[in-house]
């Protein structure tokens, strides 16, 4: 949904519920210290609209606005589902957001909400991937840009701009993640250099303090591509000891 949806969006719940300026305004007023929605950044229209969502739905409990909360952190994350399962499975023993108790889920939400959003360049990354899978030309990806945020690169677009063109592009069929791209890289990579697994686990512990390529994150998976791809191939001789040129 781009912003002028929004809006509109706004103008049909508001009509639904038969609000009149008068009470917007002093919703507006009470709830972000603004007097019309034209003032609110791009969340607080976001959040006002989920609020009128709500408005005619029945109160939901404890339990469902933390799941919904902790939904809303795994999206800002990236998180995949088995992510946030084998989190489950670690830290609590269980399957499921809906076998937690509220004071798990709000311990999990505690967590999530500590995590920094991915660095912008990664949410860039993702980008070309999901344009490059789906076979968009620069071309095509520009004028989605322009577009629906008025800019001409997706280096001008804010974080939460990066996110809403993420998800637009996610959805549209399955493709392997940002993760597994690298990953494949990696060993691609690895297997150039003639890297042993011993060599890997090594490295990997002494510069990330892990002993497996899938448990870095997107950010230290793409530093340690850039790390290899730069290694010269090495020649038999080299390749015949294994320890040759290994920092």
């Amino acid at each position: 949904m781009n912003f002028s949806e929004v809006i509109a969006q706004i103008d049909v719940e508001t009509e639904r519920l038969g609000w009149t300026r008068e009470q917007e305004r002093e919703h507006l007023k009470r709830n972000y210290g603004k007097r019309a929605r034209t003032l609110l950044t791009e969340l607080e229209l976001l959040d006002f609209l989920q609020y009128l969502y709500l408005v005619s739905q029945p109160t939901p409990t404890l339990h469902e606005i933390l799941i919904a909360k902790i939904k809303v952190e795994m999206q800002r994350l990236d998180w995949i589902t088995d992510q946030g399962q084998e989190h489950l499975k670690n830290y609590y023993e269980k399957r499921s957001l809906t076998l937690l108790t509220e004071v798990e889920l709000l311990d999990f939400l505690q967590y999530l909400v500590s995590q920094p959003t991915p660095p912008l360049e990664i949410l860039i990354a993702k980008i070309n991937v999901e344009t490059e899978r789906l076979g968009w030309t620069t071309e095509q990806r520009q004028k989605r840009v322009k577009n629906y945020y008025e800019k001409r690169s997706l280096s001008l677009l804010t974080e939460f701009e990066l996110l809403h063109f993420l998800q637009y592009l996610a959805p549209q069929s399955a493709s392997p993640t940002l993760h597994e791209i690298l990953i494949a890289k990696i060993k691609v990579e690895m297997q150039r250099l003639g890297w042993t697994r011993e060599q890997e686990r090594e490295h990997l512990k002494k510069n990330y303090g892990k002993r497996s390529r899938t448990l870095l994150t997107e950010v230290e998976l793409l530093d340690f591509l850039q790390y290899l791809t730069p290694q010269a191939t090495p020649t038999l001789d080299e390749i015949s000891d294994p320890l040759a040129g290994f920092e």
